[in-house]
């Protein structure tokens, strides 16, 4: 079994929700085998399911609270593509309320992205759990960002101990529950995309959300 992220053999971790986890000991990548994905029909039907709008005040406070940290890691950004937005993009309307020139791209609900264009910032918000092949989307992510642009990811890291994976953390875990939720992400995971992937650590809050920032050309 090769890992969706680095394609490096991975190891099976553990069966639970009748499906399979796998563990990738290269990035630390937790993922689902493909067998087990759901329909896209069925993952359209569970993403609209969600109570994802601007009228839902814990929501909106979520992504406040990010932009606030985005304004101070990421100074002299003016353009933001929200990789992943969702049936309704608030984070991009958020964004565009704060003075920013935003987009939204989605697979699913908004699958268009202008060819030639490159941003100085891409904020991916739950998403990357969704992922289906992490590592080709991070070399879009890649090909969408100019020299010293911003990547900004949040998404729940799995549980761990003194750095290391908790695994019966990780069998009683909320957030692997969702069928739609196939990739899961520690700290060393978003350390290895730095190193692999020409990217600089900016933040890493060891919990749910870190920033990096494209090397230089120079």
């Amino acid at each position: 079994m090769s890992c969706p992220l680095c394609y490096s053999p991975a190891e099976f971790l553990l069966k639970a929700e009748q499906r399979e986890y796998h563990l990738c000991t290269s990035c630390h990548l937790i993922f689902v085998p493909s067998r087990f994905f759901i329909t896209p029909e069925n993952e359209i039907e569970r993403y609209l399911e969600h109570e994802n709008s601007l009228d839902n005040e814990g929501y909106v406070n979520m992504f406040q609270e990010k932009i606030n940290i985005i304004k101070d890691y990421c100074p002299e950004v003016q353009t933001v593509l929200d990789y992943g937005c969702g049936y309704e993009p608030v984070l991009k309307t958020l964004l565009e309320r704060q003075g920013y020139q935003a987009k939204g791209y989605d697979p699913y609900f908004f699958p268009e992205i202008q060819p030639g264009i490159t941003y100085d910032l891409i904020v991916s918000t739950e998403t990357f759990e969704h992922l289906k092949q992490p590592g080709e989307e991070i070399r879009k992510i890649d090909e969408l960002l100019p020299a010293k642009g911003y990547c900004a990811v949040m998404t729940q890291f799995y549980p761990s101990q003194s750095g290391q994976l908790d695994k019966l953390g990780f069998l009683n875990w909320y957030y692997k529950r969702d069928p739609t939720h196939i990739c899961f992400y520690g700290p060393k995971t978003f350390e290895w995309i730095a190193h692999h992937h020409n990217f600089d650590m900016i933040l890493n809050n060891g919990k749910d959300f870190v920033i990096l920032q494209k090397y230089s050309s120079a």
